[in-house]
């Protein structure tokens, strides 16, 4: 069989093919074994690694590989067997160790199987392989290492009790056993189910979230930068904690070192997420055991097995919380910018569409302005020719009324004309259209008293394109319409400023009154909406505020600069 490289190797552990059998299952039980093994052989007594080995292996492996990794367990639980009896002495008749053949059983072949229960349980928790590691995982990892740990501990006080004899293990070293119900025995067996608790419970949080690194794909990006970053920082303080804990014998120094050691989780935690408090809580994890197997630490493995827990899991859910935090961030980002990028198409498409309609408009007074202009012209002169002819016949007001009713159509299409196409506007410039021209007659013939003012640089009114010269001038004039029609005011003013920002030009029109209208009045109607959707077809915004009395309407307009 050819070499698998990482991620094949990690596809054909998780999804095998018919082809992958024994040629693929042998040396991955070996490896499996010898790891199994090492861990069991070397790891310390406070954090059982080879339970995590195991309850991971199985959570790795696709349901078709549990029977190889189960009869590999169970060899190598016997195995530790033998070794436990080559380390200790104590020996029996079965097998040279066990004292029977259910103390055998007990002690080789459930765990695999019981810590299967923790992997199923993550597996209908919805947490698998290749799935996005985020603080709901890693909180299901945890409750899933916690049935794997309950279940392993309740074998393993199956077996004492089957033995008969308690012991009290402190630092790894195996003293005197005590016959339960001797003084003293329940309570050794009541810290000897914690301890194993604890343990199991540590040793699947310490390895399974590497499992987890592994094999999710989000997970494996950046992981060079973090395994740098946890060598520059959390490596030298567990050594720093080594190198003190060694020098001085001082527990109270101990546990300052180890609350130092938990905020250098917590800030491994913030820079990198998860997968960088993994790397911590191990680091930690290995520097405070050897300082207890040092001697310098304290006796009880319970508070250290409690302190690497609690350090673990508050780890790893901090991380995966910042880790969340940041996977949000960068989805509201790219959602921010495609509303942004979506906002600008729908400005660029309204820009257009005004543009159209503006030209549209063009054509149409053009069109007017031809034909009806010099029909009606032509008209004109015909009818003076004719008046003449009129009079002979007896008929002269009839001549009369026809030159009135033209003149009548010329005025009628001069402002259409004027609605269609500004004339001031192109001969006058923005600002002299608003004061001089058909706006300010609108107002003064209405009664109102009618002021203009512009602001900033003026010259700047000159760099407006046509589309925002026509789309201001239209503002003003549906403004001030409103206001003669509907305001009974007797003062107007209309205040515009132009100026430079972000290499954009601002155009601010407010139009002002103190007649009778509110807000919430032209919200209803009078023209607003098409008034709003010029602004904001413009890239601009259009306001509207009470004065008590009267009213303002404040628009801008936004216009990009070119070069």
């Amino acid at each position: 069989m050819r070499p698998l490289r990482p991620s094949r190797f990690l596809a054909t552990l998780t999804t095998p093919s018919p082809g992958d059998g024994i040629g693929f299952a042998v040396p991955l039980c070996v490896a499996y074994y010898a790891l199994y093994e090492i861990l069991g052989y070397i790891q310390f007594y406070h954090w059982l690694l080879a339970g995590g080995l195991l309850f991971s292996a199985l959570w790795l492996a696709d349901r078709r590989w549990w029977p190889w990794l189960f009869a590999t367990t169970i060899l190598a639980r016997m195995t530790f067997g033998f070794l436990t009896y080559r380390l200790t002495g104590i020996h029996g008749p079965v097998l040279g160790y066990w004292a029977n053949w259910t103390q055998w059983f007990l002690g080789s072949v459930p765990e695999a199987f019981l810590s299967g229960l923790g992997v199923a349980t993550l597996h209908r928790l919805g947490v698998r392989p290749g799935t996005v590691v985020d603080a709901r995982a890693i909180a299901r990892l945890h409750v899933s290492a916690l049935v794997s740990a309950i279940a392993v501990t309740a074998k393993d006080l199956c077996y004492v009790i089957n033995d008969g004899f308690i012991a009290d293990v402190t630092r790894g070293i195996l003293h005197d056993r005590v016959p339960l119900g001797g003084p003293g025995s329940w309570e050794l067996l009541l810290r000897f189910g914690i301890k194993n608790l604890m343990g199991g419970f540590v040793g699947v949080m310490l390895v399974a979230p590497f499992a987890m690194w592994i094999a999710s794909p989000h997970a494996r990006v950046r992981s060079r930068e973090i395994l740098g970053d946890v060598g520059r920082t959390v490596f030298p303080a567990a050594v720093l904690f080594l190198v003190l804990g060694t020098i001085v014998d001082n527990s109270r120094l101990a546990e300052l070192l180890r609350l130092l050691l938990l905020a250098v989780v917590a800030v491994a935690a913030v820079r990198g997420g998860w997968r960088e408090a993994a790397l911590a809580v191990l680091m930690v994890s290995i520097a405070v055991a050897i300082d207890d197997h040092l001697g310098k630490g304290t006796a009880n493995p319970i508070q250290l097995q409690l302190y690497i827990a609690i350090c673990g899991a508050m780890g790893l859910m901090f991380g995966a919380t910042v880790d969340d935090l940041h996977r949000q961030q960068v989805t509201l980002d790219t959602t921010q910018a495609r509303a942004f990028a979506l906002s600008e198409e729908l400005a660029s498409a309204a820009s257009r569409n005004l543009q159209s309609e503006e030209r549209e408009r063009r054509r149409i007074a053009a069109e007017l302005h031809d034909e009806f202009g010099q029909n009606l012209t032509a008209l004109q002169t015909h009818l003076k020719l004719a008046h003449v002819d009129f009079a002979q016949t007896g008929n002269p007001r009839m001549a009369d009324a026809l030159l009135e009713l033209t003149v009548t159509m010329r005025r009628n299409i001069a402002g259409i004309l004027e609605t269609l196409r500004p004339a001031g506007l192109h001969e006058l410039g923005l600002f002299q259209a608003i004061d001089r021209s058909a706006i300010r007659n609108l107002a003064e013939d209405a009664g109102l008293c009618f002021e203009t003012r512009i602001e900033g640089d003026a010259r700047l009114l000159e760099s407006l394109d046509d589309t925002h010269r026509v789309a201001a001038y239209r503002l003003v004039q549906e403004a001030v319409t409103n206001v003669v029609r509907h305001a009974r005011a007797t003062r107007c003013s209309v205040r515009l400023r132009i100026n430079h920002r972000q290499r954009r030009l601002c155009v601010f029109i407010d139009v002002r009154d103190n007649g009778v209208g509110t807000a919430d009045q032209l919200r209803a109607g009078y023209g607003l909406t098409g008034m709003r959707d010029r602004a904001m077809a413009l890239d601009g915004k259009l306001h509207l505020h009470d004065l008590h009395p009267g009213l303002r309407i404040h628009a801008l307009l936004r216009q990009g600069i070119e070069g």
